[in-house]
């Protein structure tokens, strides 16, 4: 059962992602700036550097498959960048799994990675007409900063969360 732990959690961040933040932080900052809530590519990445890269590669994929197709029009764009970024960013060594703060930098720079292939895919399409500036300042700094703060209110609890299923994992082996 606590094999489909991060399953679901990613799940409930799916939900949550695409309707409930979107509107709440829009409501209450004001602000002019475009502030994209990116939480599963920061529980992807800490899947990736605490469970390992094949995990993290598949949830990617199928959780940016049904990204996809509930919130775009376009089938592919979140699917592969998911899975690609489960699959990069996956650095698990030991080193890595015990700091506090090189998890939380390599999710922040998988969403700036994330936040240009997704500017680079739609300007090939035509869909946005801000410049690289733009895009930069009006996008990716309120981005970063606001998933890097859910990655530092998170990271605790999603390592404990995946120590759970990595220790349930073992006892399942025996």
């Amino acid at each position: 059962m606590s094999r489909y732990y991060v399953a679901a959690l990613l799940l409930f961040l799916l939900v949550f992602e695409g309707t409930i933040v979107p509107n709440a932080v829009a409501n209450f900052l004001k602000l002019d700036v475009v502030m994209v809530p990116r939480f599963l590519i920061i529980v992807i990445v800490f899947v990736g550097i605490y469970i390992g890269r094949m995990q993290s590669l598949t949830l990617g994929l199928i959780f940016g498959f049904i990204y996809d197709v509930v919130y775009t029009e376009f089938l592919g764009i979140y699917a592969f960048g998911f899975a690609f970024i489960g699959y990069i960013f996956a650095f698990s060594t030991k080193r890595i799994q015990d700091s506090v703060l090189v998890p939380i930098v390599i999710a922040c720079i998988a969403v700036v990675f994330f936040e240009y292939y997704q500017y680079g895919i739609l300007q090939m399409l035509g869909v946005t007409d801000w410049s690289a500036g733009q895009f930069a300042k009006n996008r990716v700094l309120p981005t970063v900063i606001f998933n890097g703060a859910f990655a530092i209110l998170t990271l605790f609890p999603i390592r404990r969360l995946i120590q759970h299923v990595n220790r349930q994992a073992d006892l399942r082996q025996r």
